[in-house]
This record gives C-alpha cells, sequence and structure tokens, in this order.
C-alpha cells in the first residue's frame, strides 16, 4: 500500500495548457478572448501586460495571502511596482506614464487578475494623480506629481461622505476662507490609501459660493485624522480609512484651481 504524503501538491503549472502564460504560472491567464482583441495589440501594450504579469505573479502572488489574512498593505513591494512605470495611468507629464486608455486598462487588468486589492490602491492613487494633473496649477503639478508618479509618495481621493455616499452634489465637508488660506472641517469614509497617503485630495463646499472645492491636505497636517476601517470581508489589503478633518488648515498654493464645482469631480 502506498504511504500518503503529509507534503501539499506543488502548485499545477497551467502554463502547460495555456502557452500565452508565463513560465511555471500558477494564474491561467484571461482565454476567453471570442472576438480576438489580443490580436488588436500592439507589440508594446502586449510587452507591458507580460512585464506587469510577470512582476505580479513573482513579487505579489506569494506574499498576497499572508497580507488579506493580516488586513496589511505590503510596502515592499512598490519599488519593484514603482519600476514597471505605470502609476498615474493616463496622467500626462511631470514624470507620468501618460498611458494610454487600453494601455492602462491591460496593465490594471494584470494587476486584478493576481490581486484586486493591488490594482484597487493603484486605481486610487493614480486618480488623486490624474485629479491634480487635470485641476492642479502648475506649480502643483510641478511639485506633487513627480514623486507621486514614483511612488515616493503616496495619493488618495476623499470624495465620500458618512451621510451623502458619492454623491458629489452633496459634499458636506466645508470650507471656509481664511487669510492666507482655507478652514476644512468635516469627514470622508472609505477612503482608500487614507491611513498613509502623503497627499490627499479634498473635496469640500466653499461656504462662500456653496460649490464643491478641491483641495490637497498634507500626511500629519494638524487636525487630520485617518482611521482604518476594519473587519472588511474583501479587498483587505486595501488600507480603506475614515477621515476626520477638524480646523484643518490648508494653504492658498493647495487650492486646486481647476475645481470649482460638483461638475469638476468628473
Amino acid at each position: 500500500e502506498t504511504e500518503k504524503s503529509d507534503k501539499p501538491s506543488p502548485p499545477l503549472d497551467v502554463s502547460v495548457a495555456f502557452p500565452q502564460a508565463t513560465p511555471a504560472s500558477v494564474f491561467p491567464p484571461s482565454v476567453s478572448d471570442y472576438y480576438r482583441f489580443d490580436d488588436l495589440l500592439s507589440p508594446e501594450e502586449k510587452t507591458l501586460r507580460m512585464k506587469v504579469r510577470e512582476f505580479m505573479e513573482k513579487e505579489v502572488a506569494p506574499i498576497m495571502a499572508e497580507y488579506w489574512e493580516k488586513a496589511e498593505f505590503p510596502f515592499q513591494i512598490l519599488p519593484k511596482l514603482a519600476d514597471l512605470g505605470i502609476a498615474g495611468f493616463n496622467t500626462e507629464g511631470y514624470g507620468s506614464p501618460g498611458l494610454s486608455i487600453t494601455t492602462s486598462a491591460i496593465a490594471n487588468a494584470e494587476i486584478a487578475r493576481v490581486d484586486a486589492s493591488c490594482s484597487t490602491f493603484l486605481l486610487v492613487h493614480s486618480v488623486g494623480m490624474l485629479t491634480i494633473a487635470s485641476c492642479g496649477s502648475e506649480e502643483q503639478k510641478q511639485k506633487y506629481l513627480p514623486s507621486l508618479a514614483q511612488l515616493k509618495t503616496i495619493a488618495c481621493w476623499a470624495l465620500t461622505e458618512p451621510e451623502y455616499g458619492s454623491d458629489a452634489s452633496a459634499v458636506n465637508t466645508t470650507a471656509r476662507k481664511v487669510e492666507g488660506g482655507w478652514i476644512i472641517d468635516g469627514q470622508k469614509r472609505w477612503i482608500g490609501n487614507s491611513t498613509f497617503a502623503d497627499v490627499l485630495v479634498i473635496f469640500a463646499r466653499n461656504i462662500t459660493t456653496n460649490q464643491i472645492n478641491g483641495y490637497i491636505v498634507k500626511k500629519n497636517s494638524p487636525g487630520l485624522k485617518a482611521t482604518k476601517i476594519a473587519n472588511k470581508i474583501g479587498v483587505r489589503i486595501v488600507q480603506n480609512g475614515d477621515i476626520l478633518l477638524k480646523n484643518v488648515f490648508v494653504p492658498d498654493e493647495d487650492r486646486l484651481p481647476g475645481l470649482n464645482s460638483f461638475l469638476d469631480t468628473n
């Protein structure tokens, strides 16, 4: 009688069945390409897809279960993730990649294929970058975008609130003009990356105009507090937080000049 081994079976090498997978991959590629969209991709797009795929399988796949259980973010992956040159996706200039929408989707799909939390992290960060690129001043773009593109600093995008959800027209957080800047008061909820973000893009209602404006709030600003939302059932690696802004001063130089209405949040 053959003795049973206590050792777990080795992971199946799906690259045997799916030649388009990376060597020794344990993640099957997307094969339901009925309309053969893959044939429409450029060589550059296919190269980037494989580059992102190899990174995710080598650097993230072996550790994602551990960090899912701990509900923590694996900061050690950031330098190599930055080397992919995709942070910011279709954000242009100032060190940003300026990828096409198609290329951005391909890259993020490969990240999500291995871990949806990592793709959410990068999407939130990139939306923060895109907002600064689209609505910021020239000085703000030069100041913030290069380090964000290199993932040396991290962004979050804070619109959602406890009472009104993501209704951009009903933002309850307020911005009051004072000498040299603005005083922000209010709450945000379910904001990804907020517990460790260096740059927080905050939406608040200008109490003078009653319009929604945008502001860049820096980490550790007096009166700013971000508390991790615990016991999530999904995307546990993403650090969603409750943000409390109590008498937070934002200098005029960090008011986003291109954000003057809830319509601009689009």
